[in-house]
């Protein structure tokens, strides 16, 4: 996804959070995509890819026939540190592709972060917690929900994904976090975003009912973010609870919908293919190695 003025910021990433614009706002020719009856994905195959850690690819299917791809890495907390990076800082920001984020800092895994602004240029649409460091504006209105991981008070989790519905945060809780939009599924098995026409390659953070962390990025653009809630709501839904979400949130889509592991048992790399929004430059046949000003990496705990 490109990067926007503050203008289309408000004005298209609104509207994925089900806030702005009217429907009548989109172009007449293109019409919301229902997710198909018919849908269904292959067996989760689980392969281990460090400590606590696992890695899976399930096809996307329509009439049995694979229409995309999700990549899953598992993560249990218990075991992985999550770490958030982002490089903004006005005039010197040094934005990387996610492999060179991968070998700056050493991380088994990365994937991209949330949006990012236009004006100020690479600045992030939402709160981000670095290192104890906040970077961003202080609040966005959009905002729905929220990646928090290395808690500096005893008794939280080492790793959670907050629906502001139901959750609270506390400014100083933890070391590390990414707010963001919006909620694709929550644990009510609700989808909480309208259905739009926008197709694009998708990275999703979630939470499974079991404490463990998801990062998914879509390999093809099949998705709206409607669709993608109403898929992971079908999955859970399964005799196998396929992937068992509890709670899932979008992080940056289109180009910048990249993940990265590396580890001793997997070697996964994708760069997202674009968009099919007509409003954001036909982006849909552009597949480069975008440079973000930052990324999630997860690391082995020294235990």
């Amino acid at each position: 996804m490109r990067v926007l003025s503050r203008r289309e910021f408000l004005q298209i990433t609104g509207a994925a959070a089900g806030i702005l614009p009217a429907r009548n706002a989109w172009p007449a020719s293109e019409t919301p995509l229902s997710l198909p009856t018919n849908i269904s994905h292959s067996t989760v195959e689980w392969t281990p890819a460090g400590k606590g850690l696992e890695f899976a690819k399930i096809d996307v299917l329509v009439d049995k026939k694979s229409i995309d791809t999700l990549a899953v890495l598992r993560v249990n907390p218990a075991f992985n540190q999550i770490r958030v990076f982002n490089s903004y800082e006005p005039g010197k920001t040094i934005p990387r592709t996610i492999e060179q984020w991968q070998e700056s800092t050493g991380a088994l895994a990365m994937i991209n972060g949330a949006q990012y602004m236009a004006d100020p240029y690479y600045m992030p649409c939402a709160l981000v917690i670095c290192d104890g460091k906040s970077k961003g504006p202080g609040s966005n209105p959009n905002v729905r929900g929220m990646l928090v991981a290395e808690p500096v008070r005893p008794g939280l989790p080492k790793a959670d994904l907050l629906d502001f519905e139901y959750d609270r945060h506390a400014a100083g809780s933890y070391s590390q976090g990414v707010q963001h939009w919006p909620i694709l599924l929550d644990r009510n098995g609700k989808v909480k975003v309208k259905d739009t026409p926008l197709r694009a390659a998708r990275s999703i953070v979630a939470k499974d009912f079991s404490g463990n962390l998801l990062f998914m990025t879509t390999e093809a653009k099949y998705f709206t973010l409607y669709n993608l809630g109403m898929f992971l709501k079908y999955s859970r839904a399964r005799s196998d609870h396929g992937l068992n979400v509890h709670t899932a949130m979008n992080l940056d889509g289109g180009t910048e919908a990249s993940m990265i592991i590396r580890s001793e048992k997997i070697s996964y790399l994708h760069y997202g293919s674009g968009s099919t929004d007509k409003s954001a430059g036909n982006l849909g046949f552009l597949n480069w190695k975008v440079k973000l000003p930052g990324a999630i990496g997860v690391f082995p705990r020294n235990t």
